[in-house]
């Protein structure tokens, strides 16, 4: 398995990333209703919306729009508790793997591999417990958050409560976001609860 890289999350990212969650609310509302509506209509235009080609089983790596025989270094990855019954010593490996420009939107690449001795299979949702996958970008150069457009385009991000995998099977996954402005080359990351904050992840 790949050694674990952590990222460190700054005092600074922390308030932050609390500031953007409280008053960004009103942002993704209103000033996400133009931005959005633009991504929205590239995305479906170009048929990237759901971040790949529509082609692969939802869960793989494919279907992510990733290359098992290429498969990048994550970017960042951090071990967090897993949900799995009778085995309360379950980690998930979570990787960050790329954040991808695609016209108005970015997608965001990423994978779950439970580590556990139990042989029983169950979705991503499940797995993540009171945990949920609710990923976000920071663009801390406008003070933006960017959340999943996930409320009026089909497959913005891929399901929670797709097909099932067994602990030590990786469900590769993508998400699509608003793009920020084109000179923003990083942002931060929220990828999943419980893990740390993403800083200076580079847009490709």
């Amino acid at each position: 398995m790949r050694s674990i890289r952590r990222t460190a999350l700054s005092a600074a990212a922390v308030v932050l990333a609390i500031t953007l969650t409280a008053c960004s609310s009103g942002d993704d509302a209103d000033g996400s209703k133009t931005e959005g509506a633009e991504s929205q209509k590239t995305a479906q235009k170009s048929g990237g919306a759901d971040g790949s080609d529509s082609k692969g089983e939802p869960g793989s790596a494919e279907a992510a729009g990733l290359d098992l025989n290429d498969l990048p270094d994550p970017m960042a990855a951090q071990d967090i508790p897993a949900a799995v019954e009778g085995d309360d010593d379950a980690t998930m490996t979570v990787e960050f793997f790329a954040l991808k420009r695609q016209g108005e939107t970015v997608v965001g690449q990423f994978g779950f591999t439970v580590n556990s001795s139990s042989t029983e299979e169950d979705w991503l949702y499940g797995y993540l417990g009171d945990s949920g996958w609710d990923p976000f970008l920071v663009d801390s150069q406008n003070l933006r958050k960017h959340s999943v457009l996930k409320k009026s385009i089909n497959r913005a991000q891929t399901e929670v409560q797709g097909p099932k995998f067994k602990p030590g099977e990786t469900y590769y996954a993508f998400a699509v976001f608003a793009a920020p402005p084109p000179d923003v080359k990083e942002v931060e990351v929220s990828v999943v609860d419980g893990m740390n904050l993403v800083t200076g992840a580079q847009i490709s």
